[in-house]
């Protein structure tokens, strides 16, 4: 098995972005972002109580913009 440090590691991942023409904006980060609305109502409920669950164990629950 083959050891690569992050720095490596980020710089291949940084090749492979350039070679397939991948750009880092904030603003092509966003329009790629799932924002939920093709969700169905099971996964929604399924969220529903994951973040209240979360919610009760004291914890703070990811958003998940039901």
């Amino acid at each position: 098995m083959k050891t690569v440090s992050f720095k490596t590691f980020q710089q291949q991942v940084n090749a492979r972005k350039a070679a397939l023409h991948m750009l880092d904006t904030q603003a092509e980060i966003e329009a790629l972002r799932n924002k939920g609305a093709n969700r169905t109502p099971a996964k929604r409920e399924l969220l529903r109580r994951a973040e209240e669950r979360a919610r009760d164990a004291g914890l703070q629950p990811v958003k998940a913009y039901f």
